[in-house]
């Protein structure tokens, strides 16, 4: 039997499910490939079945529309396995990924096993994503990078947690992540990247401007699992600077992008009032004090500023300088 699951959740993906497959059919070491296509209308099904064929350890399941939140519940369901990860169906991990991977929270005796990967960009360029080893819940809260595929986590820990993923909203990968984190108690890492992340760009219009509310939804309920566990004064700080670099810094970034005026606007207004009604006195967190360019743009940032720069970024982004 095999020790290792991912879990690969799919909605038409014709164009990149095989790649994503083969690079698991590609692992030194044979994992079950837990495929759940979540009601796609094109080919992506044909492709699937077709892998199958010749590859018993790919077990594929097909089931109404119901979001990536859904689809990731539906696969954790349907693992049989003592450890599992994720794949995105347009990524591709490295050969050695599973058994490095494996290795490392086995010799551990790890709830969760933490490695890099790198930021593919359609004009050829690529960033590496480094992760490190965290100490405690503190740095891993402060630090953590909220994607779900370049971790294996250990099953039967993961169930115990309850955590599910919110369904029907966006920006589900950080709702459990930042959760998940209160029970991290033995955490391993391996200094090695195998996921090729790939960024298809495209234009960013009103559907930022509608997910920036799932945004919001996802982080006031990040910090009220806190409070309800009776933990939010010990990680006050952190919380704090969550919603700093969200809100000032992934949220913002995209809502600069959005073409639509009023709706670039009341985008930008949502970000700035709900980091403002949860943590007025942000200047203050200590975790500005850090050294680096981005804790002093935080820290420097007033509403004025917050309203201006969307000009700047938007030229920065026309000029290719930004990504």
């Amino acid at each position: 039997m095999n020790k290792l699951s991912i879990i690969v959740p799919v909605y038409n993906g014709e164009k990149t499910i095989e790649k994503s497959i083969v690079s698991l059919l590609k692992q030194t070491i044979p994992v079950d490939i837990i495929v759940v296509n979540d009601g796609s209308k094109d080919k992506t099904e044909e492709i699937i079945l077709k892998l199958k064929e010749n590859n018993d350890n790919i077990h594929y399941f097909h089931k109404e529309n119901g979001g990536i939140a859904n689809t990731r519940n539906y696969g954790v369901d349907r693992v049989e396995t003592d450890f599992f990860g994720f794949l995105d169906a347009d990524d591709t991990v490295r050969e050695d990924m599973a058994e490095k991977m494996l290795k490392c929270i086995e010799e551990n005796k790890a709830d969760i096993c933490l490695s890099n990967f790198t930021w593919v960009f359609e004009d050829g360029n690529t960033r590496h994503q480094k992760d490190v080893f965290y100490k405690d819940k503190h740095e891993i809260l402060e630090k953590m990078f909220a994607v779900l595929w370049n971790k294996v986590y250990r099953t039967e820990w993961f169930r115990n947690t309850g955590l599910r993923f919110p369904e029907g909203l966006r920006y589900e990968d950080a709702s459990l992540l930042y959760r998940l984190a209160y029970f991290m108690d033995k955490v391993c890492y391996v200094d090695e990247t195998f996921v090729d992340y790939y960024q298809i760009q495209g234009s960013i219009t009103h559907t930022f401007g509608i997910n920036i509310n799932d945004m919001i939804l996802v982080f006031k309920g990040i910090k009220e699992f806190y409070i309800e566990k009776g933990a939010f004064d010990e990680y006050k700080d952190e919380i704090e600077y969550l919603y700093i670099r969200f809100f000032l810094g992934n949220s913002y970034l995209r809502a600069c992008r959005i073409i639509d005026k009023e709706v670039r606007k009341d985008t930008l207004n949502k970000g700035w009032n709900i980091l403002m009604e949860n943590f007025p006195d942000f200047k203050k967190n200590k975790y500005l004090k850090n050294s680096g360019m981005k804790n002093k743009y935080y820290s420097l940032m007033n509403r004025q500023m917050y309203f201006s720069n969307v000009y700047l970024f938007k030229l920065l982004y026309k000029l290719g300088i930004m990504k």
